[in-house]
C-alpha cells in the first residue's frame, strides 16, 4: 500500500513563558513560537484560545493522591484508589460537594487499587479494572459497583481479562473498555464491553493504536479514545480514534496539537477537554479541546499547576480537574482546580 502523501499543515503557536503551549501567535506580534506539524490526511483547523476561561482553586483534596480517577453521579464528584503519599497504592475514595466546596470520606475500595477508570452506567458508579503492586504494576480483572445508599462497595462479574491504565466510556447504557495492560506489561488491542443489564462482558473490534496511560470520552453515540502511550512516557501518541460502538468499527479522526499519556479528560457542552499529560522527566499543563462535530481542536488557557495522573471531571458549566502527579514518576498532590468557560 502506499504511504500517505506528505503534504504538511504548518501553524504557529506561542510558548507559555514556562514552555508551555499557549495562545497563537499573530502577525507583527513578537512571541516564542513553535511548530505544529500535522499530516494532511488529518487537516485540522486548531481554533487558539476560542472559547475562553478562567481558573479558580476548590478545596484539596483531603490527602495528596495519583493516579486516581473520578466521576460525577448526581452532582457530586468521586474519586478513588491511587497512589498516596507514600506512593502505596491506596483503596480511598472520596466525594465532593460542589456546592459546598466540601470532601467526604467514603467507603473504601475493597482492595488498594491505581490506575482503574471510574464510569457511571445507568445512575451508577462503577469501578473497573485498574492495577495493583507499587513496584510491579499488574493488571486486575475486578468490576466494582458503588452503592451510596449504603456506602458499599460490591463485586460485578469480572471483565474477561486483567486490565489496568486503559480508559473507558458509557455508550448505549454499555460501559466500553479500551486501552491498557494486562498482568505482564503487554497492551492489549482488545476493547471489553459491559452489559449491565445482563451482567455480561463481550469483546469486540480491537483498537487500531494499541496504548496504555490514554484517555476516553462519549459524545453523542460514540467514543473517542485520545492520547495514551506504548509504556514508554518518551514515546507519548497524539492519536485519536472514534469508535461507533452500533457499527463496532473504529475512525481516525484529527490527531490532538499534543503528544501526551497520563493525561485526564471530561466532557463539557459537546466537547472534549483535556488535562496534562506526562513526558520523559517532565508533565504538561496542556488544556486542548476537542470538538467532534467539527474534528478540530482548539488550545485553551493551560492548568495553573503541571500534572499526570490526575482526574478530570464536569459538574454543570465547570470542570474540576483533581490531584496527580506533579512531576514525572511518583509524586502527589493535594491539588483541585476548576476550569469555567467564559460567559457569552
Amino acid at each position: 500500500m502506499n504511504a500517505a502523501p506528505t503534504y504538511i499543515r504548518r501553524m504557529r503557536i506561542a510558548m507559555h513563558p514556562r514552555g508551555r503551549l499557549g495562545r497563537a501567535s499573530l502577525p507583527g506580534r513578537a512571541s516564542r513560537a513553535a511548530t505544529v506539524v500535522l499530516p494532511a490526511a488529518a487537516v485540522p483547523l486548531i481554533l487558539l484560545a476560542a472559547q475562553g476561561g478562567r481558573w479558580r482553586t476548590a478545596a484539596p483534596i483531603p490527602e495528596p493522591l495519583q493516579e486516581q480517577h473520578g466521576a460525577a453521579l448526581g452532582g457530586q464528584i468521586y474519586i478513588a484508589g491511587g497512589f498516596d503519599s507514600t506512593d502505596s497504592p491506596t483503596a480511598v475514595a472520596y466525594r465532593y460537594d460542589p456546592s459546598r466546596d466540601r470532601w467526604t470520606r467514603i467507603a473504601d475500595l475493597p482492595a488498594p487499587r491505581h490506575h482503574m477508570p471510574l464510569v457511571v452506567a445507568n445512575d451508577s458508579l462503577y469501578a473497573v479494572g485498574g492495577l495493583e503492586g507499587a513496584q510491579r504494576f499488574t493488571g486486575t480483572s475486578t468490576l466494582w459497583i458503588y452503592r451510596p445508599d449504603r456506602n458499599v462497595w460490591e463485586p460485578r462479574r469480572p471483565l474477561p481479562a486483567p486490565r489496568g491504565a486503559s480508559a473507558a466510556g458509557v455508550v448505549d447504557g454499555k460501559i466500553v473498555v479500551v486501552g491498557g495492560f494486562g498482568r505482564h506489561a503487554d497492551l492489549l488491542d482488545s476493547i471489553a464491553v459491559y452489559d449491565p443489564r445482563t451482567d455480561r462482558w463481550a469483546n469486540r473490534a480491537p483498537i487500531p493504536t494499541p496504548r496504555d496511560h490514554l484517555t476516553a470520552q462519549v459524545v453523542g453515540r460514540t467514543l473517542y479514545a485520545i492520547g495514551g502511550r506504548p509504556l514508554d512516557p518518551a514515546r507519548n501518541y497524539d492519536v485519536v480514534e472514534a469508535y461507533d460502538l452500533a457499527a463496532d468499527r473504529w475512525t481516525a479522526r484529527a490527531p490532538m496539537p499534543s503528544h501526551r499519556g497520563g493525561l485526564a479528560s471530561a466532557v463539557l457542552d459537546g466537547q472534549i477537554h483535556t488535562f496534562g499529560g506526562e513526558r520523559r522527566g517532565g508533565v504538561f499543563a496542556n488544556h486542548e479541546v476537542y470538538d467532534p462535530a467539527h474534528d478540530r481542536w482548539t488550545v485553551e488557557s493551560p492548568m495553573p499547576t503541571a500534572r499526570h495522573g490526575l482526574a478530570a471531571v464536569a459538574v454543570d458549566t465547570r470542570i474540576y480537574v483533581i490531584g496527580g502527579g506533579p512531576k514525572a514518576g511518583s509524586a502527589q498532590t493535594r491539588v483541585v482546580e476548576v476550569w469555567e468557560p467564559a460567559r457569552r
